[in-house]
């Protein structure tokens, strides 16, 4: 089951009546017919009737056309108005025949009406039908980093879309909001638990996904699974994964991008490759950090995941220019997260190949992370999403210090920066907020201290 829709019409129902049975019987979506509750009625109520009707939908189809006196209903500019209010613009779906002219109150711009070339009912049906699939690849209109913080919405949007109640978003929508919501788990450490919620929504309703929202689905799952198997090693605490996880996870990621659909209206496309190209170089980041792998091997792991690096920076650049981007500053949050963590491992790939570029990438991860910790500081965001922000920041500040001298970090400043490390470190012990990344944190700290410092602390 996918959407509800709710058809408004003004005139004669012949052309609703023909969408709604186009829509329900190839397009598996469930309509109702703005009247009375029989779908049938010649005459449209704004009672009791149409306001459930339209409460109990998330799209609409608004037909304008004019009655027998030559105006169009005044009921008709009421249920535009309450499915406006209701649904946002971009789910409401105003039409009229490109012939008819139909006067609309002054305060109405003509544009947001379609017109439909069309010689009769049936071509005015078919018609409407395909502007309104035309306009389901929507952008989720939302600032993602915003998302990923109330993540429950998400779960509740997955738990609906096919439910009784009628879904709340069309499947490419959908497919967009998993991505984030895989992204949130994540960074929350609850993914295990998203996990199994996802193996299940799959297990019931793969049958009815459409192609973007299996790709996310499936996407999901193997980054899951990969990450179910990170390894980490007893003594220096270095992750990492085996030649059959990292080759399983890899084979699969180059499937999907085989997957993805270039489209021009939504941007799912978009983020889905910028996903898929960045978890490919954490993939190829933890397979080169295994042990068994001979200096050889680990030079052609790093330098394969700077090509995958590359790619996934002008993934990223084209998702950047795009218009909903661009209206939901995602730039600010998720992608500056996600060019953080690329940035890095720019850096240690080329640190291990010697080149002597290397360190430009580690201060522009440091330069991110920094934004990030600055943007969503002060009750801004989840405390344990912004916990994560700080340590990353204070890891990477950390690894910067190591190199003062090349980054012409100055002594004055690398002491400052030191009692900032020293406080942070502080404020973790008192709040048991021990984690590996924060004992590497805690050894690079003791040797930018130095060896004395090193014996106090012992």
């Amino acid at each position: 089951m996918k959407d509800k829709v709710f058809i408004g019409w003004s005139g004669s129902n012949e052309v609703a009546t023909k969408v709604k049975s186009i829509l329900e019987n190839e397009y598996n979506y469930i309509c109702f017919i703005g009247g009375n509750a029989d779908n049938n009625s010649k005459f449209a109520s704004i009672g009791d009737t149409v306001i459930q009707q339209i409460k109990t939908c998330n799209q609409a189809i608004i037909v304008f056309q004019n009655r027998e006196d030559g105006g169009v209903s005044n009921n008709l500019f009421f249920e535009l108005g309450y499915v406006f209010s209701s649904y946002g613009a971009k789910k409401v779906h105003c039409v009229r025949k490109a012939t008819e002219q139909v006067v609309l109150p002054s305060d109405f711009d003509n544009s947001f009406v379609e017109p439909i070339n069309c010689s009769s009912v049936d071509d005015f049906a078919k018609g409407i039908i395909e502007y309104f699939i035309s306009r389901q690849k929507m952008s989720v209109d939302q600032n993602k980093m915003h998302l990923i913080n109330n993540r429950y919405q998400i779960h509740n949007i997955i738990q609906l879309h096919y439910s009784e109640y009628g879904s709340k978003c069309s499947d490419y929508e959908l497919a967009q909001y998993i991505i984030f919501y895989m992204q949130a788990a994540h960074m929350f450490g609850d993914s295990k638990k998203v996990e199994s919620e996802l193996k299940e929504f799959k297990r019931m309703h793969h049958h009815e996904f459409s192609s973007e929202l299996a790709l996310a689905v499936n996407l999901s799952l193997s980054f899951f699974a990969m990450c179910d198997n990170i390894k980490t090693t007893s003594d220096s605490g270095k992750t990492y994964i085996t030649g059959e996880t990292f080759g399983r996870f890899r084979d699969d990621y180059e499937d999907y991008f085989d997957c993805v659909e270039d489209d021009d209206s939504g941007t799912f496309d978009e983020w889905a490759k910028v996903f898929l190209s960045e978890h490919l170089t954490y993939a190829y980041m933890l397979f080169a950090e295994n042990d068994d792998h001979s200096p050889e091997m680990k030079k052609s792991l790093y330098t394969k995941c700077i090509r995958e690096v590359d790619k996934a920076m002008n993934y990223i650049e084209v998702l950047e220019n795009s218009t909903p981007c661009k209206e939901n500053n995602d730039s600010i949050g998720l992608v500056s997260l996600i060019k953080s963590y690329l940035y890095r491992n720019m850096f240690v790939c080329m640190q291990y190949l010697g080149d002597s570029q290397s360190l430009k990438w580690l201060e522009m991860a440091r330069k991110e992370r920094k934004a990030l910790k600055r943007n969503f500081d002060n009750g801004i965001i989840d405390s344990k999403l912004y916990a994560n922000f700080k340590m990353e920041y204070y890891l990477i500040l950390s690894e910067c210090l190591l190199y003062a001298e090349e980054l012409g970090i100055d002594e004055y400043d690398k002491q400052i920066y030191l009692e900032e490390i020293s406080s942070y470190l502080q404020s973790e012990t008192e709040e048991d907020g021990s984690s590996v990344y924060v004992d590497r944190i805690e050894f690079y700290f003791r040797r930018l201290k130095g060896p004395e410092e090193s014996k106090s602390a012992e």
